[in-house]
């Protein structure tokens, strides 16, 4: 990042699931941010295998071009950590 509007740091992070959004317990994440990664998560979904694009780690950008935040999206697999 070349600076933080929103006070990110490396490192921070949210989870989609099909109940919302969880942030970390004490932590916060930019909410443009997060708007930003479920388009490109649910237009995956309509595909035989939505999962095989999500495996590829893809990397997104914040809105926010100044900010120059990236954010890769990694799936979580229960029972895998």
């Amino acid at each position: 990042m070349n600076y933080s509007a929103c006070g990110l740091a490396v490192g921070d992070s949210f989870e989609l699931s099909p109940t919302g959004v969880t942030v970390p317990e004490g932590r916060r994440f930019c909410y443009f941010a997060i708007a930003s990664v479920i388009p490109a998560v649910l237009g995956r979904l309509d595909t035989d295998q939505p999962d095989a694009y999500l495996r590829g780690r893809p990397l997104l950008a914040c809105p926010d071009p100044p900010e120059n935040l990236h954010i890769r999206i990694e799936p979580i697999v229960e029972g895998e950590q």
